[in-house]
């Protein structure tokens, strides 16, 4: 059980405000700082230096488990004394990448007063919000561009039989622009196991459009069966390595995922091919107007992300 610290008092800005919020049982404005905030989770001396695994750092409360994290090392030493020297910081989308058990919640700030027990679908929702949620953050933001890697299957769908929809998982562009070769591209989004994602050449051909109806990119809160799947409210089924957090299912990379079925693309539509040299070339575009695809001369341009 988690004794609770009634003497400490917060000095950084962030957790004033938070305190604040918290004092004034304003719930919304506490899970947005918490959404933007870095959390530390306390880390072992024998792990810190390197002579045992790192653990997650969990305690038992309420008949289920928790996992502990404090908003700066300052709190999270009013709880735990001197001995806690050491913390692996972490922002909500890096712990949601790597979440370990969806029947887990996570306490922030557990033994102090200002404290939140948080249902692991709620650290799913702070650190992927959906599309439509980030557009009414950023207003000016336009657009977001999505992408999809294709098979051959996709390919030949597209060019050969003219298909102008999309269905399955895609991903935010600007997510994977870090990522320059074709397998380091497949392997972060889980897919290097599928058959023609990477080709004999070495190359992934890439479906890349800016959505519209932001409504229909649905954010993929679930689990591998019912039962994890209603531990982060959510509505999505599918075998592992799925997560079900909202991100591809890679502890290291944060990407999010979106899940779509049947979207119409837009005018300008195009795909593009990422070669095993890290350059890319535009294959085609397609016409919205004349319901058509149109393959273009090879033009590279360095780097992932081409299309602006």
């Amino acid at each position: 059980m988690v004794v609770v610290v009634q003497e400490w008092r917060p000095e950084s800005p962030f957790e004033k405000r938070l305190q604040a919020a918290f004092a004034a049982e304003d719930l919304p404005v506490c899970l947005g700082l918490l959404r933007q905030a870095e959390i530390g989770l306390p880390v072992t001396p024998a792990a810190a230096e390197g002579r045992e695994p790192t653990a997650w750092p969990t305690f038992t409360g309420g008949g289920r488990t928790w996992m502990a994290a404090y908003t700066s090392i300052d709190a999270m030493r009013a709880v735990l004394g001197d001995t806690a020297e050491h913390v692996r910081v972490v922002t909500f989308a890096e712990l949601a990448a790597g979440w370990p058990d969806p029947r887990w919640g996570l306490a922030v700030n557990p033994g102090l007063t200002t404290s939140f027990f948080l249902e692991a679908g709620t650290v799913a929702r702070l650190a992927v919000p959906s599309l439509v949620q980030e557009r009414l953050a950023e207003p000016g933001s336009g657009p977001p561009i999505m992408q999809k890697l294709l098979r051959p299957a996709d390919l030949y769908a597209h060019l050969a039989e003219g298909e102008s929809r999309v269905s399955g998982y895609c991903h935010r562009a600007r997510d994977v622009a870090h990522i320059a070769t074709p397998a380091v591209l497949a392997d972060a989004l889980g897919r290097a196991h599928e058959e023609g994602v990477v080709t004999d050449e070495g190359s992934v051909n890439i479906l890349r459009w800016r959505a519209v109806g932001l409504d229909l990119y649905r954010t993929p809160y679930g689990g591998v069966d019912e039962a994890s799947r209603t531990a982060v409210a959510g509505w999505v089924i599918e075998e592992p390595p799925f997560v079900g957090m909202g991100l591809v299912p890679n502890a290291d990379q944060v990407i999010r995922e979106y899940k779509v079925d049947g979207v119409g693309l837009p005018h300008g539509t195009e795909i593009w091919e990422l070669t095993v040299d890290g350059v890319e070339y535009r294959r085609a575009v397609y016409d919205g107007d004349l319901g058509r695809w149109f393959l273009v001369d090879a033009v590279p341009v360095g780097g992932p992300g081409g299309a602006a």
